[in-house]
């Protein structure tokens, strides 16, 4: 039991990262029951090429997903986030966010990747009046 969120959303980058940098990494996941361990995984690509030597099955990956486990506990995901940006970052740009819905009202938020650092960003409204409400004020 525990406080649960639904996360949605991925972040792309480029260039793509290629198979030779991710072989037997910890970011890739091997699906079923292996969804719980992380919050964030790379989502692989592959794409059958024809060579002078025969078919090339090429694979990069080329954004990061959320995992597909339900259930999940949002707390650790930019720590996680970070992580993949720490060993893969380098020399790439990223785009997008993962959204993050817990289970009460008004907890929404997001992690996105701000200067190859993963960023948690809390949105604000506004009322018609002007008013504005602090999320932060509410969780």
């Amino acid at each position: 039991m525990g406080y649960h969120s639904d996360l949605s959303g991925e972040i792309t980058f480029n260039p793509p990262i290629p198979w030779g940098e991710l072989q037997d990494s910890e970011f890739i996941s091997p699906g079923g029951n292996a969804e719980w361990r992380r919050l964030v995984w790379l989502r692989m690509v592959e794409e059958t090429v024809e060579t002078s030597e025969g078919t090339l099955t090429r694979k990069q990956a080329v954004a990061i997903r959320p995992s597909d486990a339900g259930e999940l506990r949002a707390g650790p995901l930019v720590s996680q986030l970070q992580e993949i940006v720490t060993k893969h970052g380098e020399g790439r740009t990223f785009d997008g966010h993962i959204l993050v819905l817990g289970e009460c009202s008004p907890d929404i938020w997001r992690v996105q990747v701000e200067d190859g650092k993963a960023v948690e960003v809390r949105p604000r409204i506004v009322w018609p009046d002007g008013v504005e409400v602090n999320f932060n004020d509410h969780i």
